[in-house]
């Protein structure tokens, strides 16, 4: 185990975490049980007198988790120096692989759905009659489970965490050439693939800004006239797109240019290094535009033939605009370095 600042505070989160966690998770079903299969007035007055402290436990146990996953790339950081040599996040990987690698999958998937039931919850709340009370309680189940799981590999890992071994470099696995990451639009676009790459990748996220910012406006809808829900499946598919093209592009080009290290692809350095400083933010923007077309599927879907079309609107016109904002301060960014570079 190392022991230090951080592994203190993400242990403690993971304590605090399970133990709030499972608090929540009975007064949860207790509730649901007790509204049975239809929820009259005087339960929805009863829920509202007992049941705050439910949803209020909730908010401050997923804000809590949803931390951890940059808190989580704090700690890394931080046992590079304890680690034989490790010069970057990836040597710190090389221990416990199969633990660092469930996390690094497990934390951004509860980031995504916690992010969701968060605005479901403000939605319900900013209703009068509050009916989506009973599928936010029932949403809350699966997101405990994935709170035990993450929380319970957070205390693992960090319990087992010791620097026994040395580690390799990762220039010994991002700048061989046959990486993954190569292999991949090189066998799409051929050899020469840094170009096309490129252009696809600011092609697909100007796209999908461009979609964002019509969706908002009144001369977008008329200029495609398409239902809400059509609207966002394309955003959604494009979306998807965007996701590999974007991680291959920063790993291949964007990440090794703003680095000055024209033959270094690590993503890991890119966002520790410190040669990059605001790195962490641009795909920090990047991941949370992304996210929050995710977080309207999942608003569409809960409030689905629910009481609050009017409301609903409101929160997907705002979660559209941050999605919008980030994905264009990203590409800004991005933009702005590799010019004064």
């Amino acid at each position: 185990m190392i022991l230090n600042i951080y592994t203190i505070i993400m242990l403690f989160i993971a304590v605090v975490s399970l133990s709030l966690g499972g608090f929540l998770l009975s007064a949860t079903l207790k509730t649901i049980l007790s509204f049975g299969t239809s929820v009259s007035s005087e339960l929805k007055t009863k829920y509202e007198q007992k049941g705050y402290l439910i949803f209020l436990l909730a908010c401050i146990v997923i804000f809590i988790r949803m931390l951890a996953w940059p808190w989580f790339y704090f700690m890394l950081q931080s046992f590079v120096i304890e680690i034989p040599g490790a010069m970057c996040i990836f040597g710190v990987t090389q221990i416990l692989p199969v633990t660092v690698t469930f996390l690094q999958i497990i934390k951004p998937i509860s980031f995504f759905f916690m992010g969701g039931w968060i605005f479901c919850y403000y939605v319900d709340k900013a209703h009068p009659t509050t009916p989506l009370t009973r599928k936010i309680l029932l949403f809350l189940l699966p997101l405990c489970g994935l709170l035990f799981i993450d929380s319970g590999a957070d205390i693992y890992y960090i319990l087992f965490m010791k620097p026994l071994i040395s580690v390799s470099c990762c220039a010994t696995f991002f700048d061989v050439p046959l990486r993954p990451s190569a292999m991949i639009p090189q066998a799409v676009f051929g050899k020469n693939f840094d170009t096309p790459l490129f252009i696809l990748y600011y092609s697909i996220n100007i796209i999908l800004i461009i979609l964002l910012f019509l969706k908002l406006s009144e001369k977008g809808k008329l200029l495609m006239p398409l239902s809400d829900k059509i609207f966002l499946y394309i955003q959604s598919g494009i979306g998807l797109i965007a996701i590999p093209v974007t991680i291959l592009s920063f790993i291949e080009i964007i990440a090794p240019k703003l680095m000055q290290l024209p033959f270094h692809h690590c993503l890991y350095c890119f966002i520790g290094n410190g040669m990059v400083p605001d790195a962490p933010l641009i795909l920090g923007l990047f991941i949370i535009g992304l996210f929050s077309i995710g977080w309207m599927n999942i608003l569409c879907l809960i409030c689905k033939n629910s009481k609050t079309p009017q409301v609903t609107e409101i929160f997907v016109a705002r979660i559209n605009s941050l999605s919008a904002f980030c994905l264009l301060a990203s590409l800004i960014m991005v933009t702005i370095h590799l010019v004064l570079t």
